[in-house]
Formats: C-alpha cells, sequence, structure tokens
C-alpha cells in the first residue's frame, strides 16, 4: 500500500472512531508530536495514561513517534477498559477508587546504576524505563534521581517466614564487613554473626532510621521470639530480607516498599547497651552473605 494512502486512511478510521457514539474513548483534542517528546510526556501534559494513548491511536509498544505526528489525546476518566458500574447502595461508599491498585512505585538511583542495572531489577526494558519516565537518548542518570517504575505486587500470604532459632544467639566473629556498600543504616560497623543463622550486626547511631535495601513486600512486622522488633521484606526474586532488632517499625504487613523506604528506627542492645540492628538475608530458605545479597 502507498505511505501516503496508508497515512490518509488511518487519519480516517481515527475521524470515525471521534464520531462513532459506540466509541470507548471521547477524545478532547489532538496533539502534534515535537522533536523529543515521548508517549509518557505527552500523557503527563494531558493528564491521560500511556497505554490509553496508544489504544486511542492504534499504537503498539514498539511504536515510534515520529516529529510532526498528530495524536487524538483521550478525554481524563476516558478508557478503552471502560466498564458501567452499579451506583453505590445508599448508606455505603463506593470504595472502589481507594481499592484500585497502584501502577507505579519510585525507585531512588544509587552510586554506580545504569538504566541497564535499574530495568533489569525491576522487571522492565530500558526502552520502558525510559518511556515512563520522558527521558530521551542523551539524559543521563544522577544520584539520587526519582524515577517511576511499575509497581509490583508480591504475593506474601503463603510464604514461609525464615526459621530463625529461638532466641538471639549474640556469637560474633572477628570478620568484618565492608561497610562502604549500601546497608539499613549509614556507615556501620559491619560484624558477622556465627552460628545457626547467618547474618551481620550492624552499629547505627541511636534511633537512626533503618531503611530497606531491596524493594519488595513486608510479610511480617512486630516482636519476633528473642530478636526484638523486626521486619521481613520478600523482594520479588524471592530472597528474604530480615530486619532484627529494631526500636520502632512504620511499615505493615502487605505494604510494599522500595529501595530506600524506612521501616524503622534502630534498637538498643539489651546486653552491651549499643544501639545497633542485625541483618539477615534467605534464598529458597537458606542464609546467604548479606553482602552479596541485591540491592535496589
Amino acid at each position: 500500500m502507498d505511505k501516503n494512502v496508508g497515512k490518509y486512511l488511518k487519519t480516517f478510521i481515527f475521524s470515525l472512531l471521534i464520531l462513532l457514539p459506540g466509541s470507548s474513548f471521547a477524545f478532547a483534542s489532538t496533539h502534534t508530536v515535537k522533536k523529543g517528546e515521548t508517549l509518557y510526556a505527552i500523557g503527563r501534559m494531558y493528564g491521560v495514561s500511556v497505554s490509553d494513548l496508544r489504544s486511542a491511536n492504534g499504537l503498539g509498544s514498539s511504536s515510534v513517534l515520529m516529529v510532526g505526528q498528530k495524536l487524538s489525546i483521550p478525554e481524563k476518566g476516558s478508557s478503552s477498559a471502560a466498564k458501567k458500574t452499579e451506583a453505590p447502595k445508599e448508606g455505603k461508599k463506593n470504595s472502589s477508587a481507594a481499592e484500585k491498585p497502584r501502577q507505579y512505585d519510585v525507585y531512588t538511583v544509587q552510586k554506580g546504576d545504569t538504566f541497564y542495572h535499574i530495568a533489569k531489577i525491576n522487571n522492565v526494558t530500558v526502552a520502558e524505563l525510559k518511556d515512563l519516565n520522558g527521558i530521551t537518548s542523551s539524559d543521563t542518570l544522577h544520584i539520587g534521581q526519582k524515577l517511576k517504575i511499575p509497581a509490583t505486587i508480591v504475593n506474601t500470604e503463603n510464604a514461609s517466614l525464615p526459621d530463625l532459632t529461638s532466641s538471639d544467639p549474640r556469637k560474633y566473629s572477628s570478620k568484618k564487613g565492608n561497610s562502604s556498600l549500601v546497608w539499613p543504616v549509614k556507615n556501620p560497623t559491619v560484624t558477622y554473626m556465627t552460628g545457626k543463622v547467618a547474618g551481620v550486626q550492624l552499629s547505627a547511631a541511636r534511633n537512626e532510621d533503618v531503611c530497606t535495601i531491596r524493594a519488595g513486600t513486608v510479610m511480617y512486622t512486630g516482636v519476633y521470639r528473642g530478636y526484638g522488633q523486626v521486619v521481613f521484606v520478600q523482594s520479588k526474586t524471592g530472597h528474604i530480607y530480615a530486619y532484627t532488632g529494631l526500636n520502632s517499625t512504620s511499615v505493615q504487613k502487605g505494604d510494599y516498599v522500595v529501595f530506600g523506604d524506612k521501616l524503622g528506627t534502630a534498637g538498643i542492645d539489651a546486653i552491651n547497651g549499643a544501639s545497633q540492628i542485625s541483618l539477615m538475608v534467605f534464598q529458597k530458605s537458606n542464609p546467604i552473605d548479606p553482602a552479596k545479597a541485591p540491592r535496589g
């Protein structure tokens, strides 16, 4: 088919979609694509989602925008998947909005991060990551930069908690860890624990914030055996991160936390009076070296 004929035919089809009363979308306006624009940036400009923009304009996930291309902009709230809903019964609140799952989480760029690394650990392509954040091929990453990532919900209902001993072993080796790695607290002295439970003890400032080093879903929070206040987080890769010996917790079971989110505050060791926490990481029920556990 001649390219010009195809172009005009496509325009004609979209004109019909706008006019037909049964169309899934109501169109507010059209937009002419400018140099450097992405579907994400255009969607943010008009307050519509990328998926609705694609559906309204017949674009696939591999479609490339061209300068001068005309896009039909759906009205806010219209959707190809929109369904009729019953009016809420008198005396009952419509909670569908509150129950709607979130679409995005936030990732904070760390030293040494690349687009490939961030995309890989969050199960998206580099192209999708850049499109979602309106990033062009010439843009670079900056430490501390906030990036949108697709939300991940990990089902922890049937997950088993780590098999920790019934009491804190309180046995430490002479082996010291690398304090320059990313840890739940800043610049800790890292001491390896010995015995049945492998992990590290991390020195901390009094009531220092304890932050997650790996995104995931909170599977347990509260007092656990002899470990005081604890938070267990399960990542999408199945790793379980056990943050123990906390003074307080600020998350609940089922919460999704991303890298750097606050889980609670550092606690005080009942024996030596030092401010510290412990970190253990499990993979398939087996403890692994926390220094080698995935971050991000």
